[in-house]
């Protein structure tokens, strides 16, 4: 009788450490999904269309502008496109922050 207590007992701690364990394996993939998931980037230049894209502007990360013609860059070619003559968006005004007016 003491035997079957102990090892239902068994059974339910086995149960139950089992169920922590998927909570936490569940907790660990939602903290790497969001750690993968893309943040915006820092600086876009938006692209004409077409099979030769030219850059037409310069824009903050954040702005909507010219979606979906939109490809991220980095702060160094942001700064070097638009010393280069493309223009920086008249919304979100990139030149501002990068320091290239």
């Amino acid at each position: 009788m003491i035997a079957t207590y102990l090892r239902l007992e068994l059974e339910r701690v086995h149960r139950r450490l089992a169920q922590a364990e998927q909570r936490e394996q569940a907790q660990e993939a939602a903290r790497q999904a969001a750690a993968r998931a893309a943040s915006p980037p820092a600086w876009t230049v938006q692209v004409t269309l077409g099979a030769d894209p030219r850059p037409v502007a310069i824009h903050h990360g954040q702005c909507t502008i010219g979606q979906p013609r939109v490809r991220p860059i980095t702060r160094r070619a942001a700064i070097e496109a638009l010393t280069a003559g493309v223009e920086a968006c008249a919304l979100c005004r990139p030149e501002r922050e990068l320091q290239t007016d």
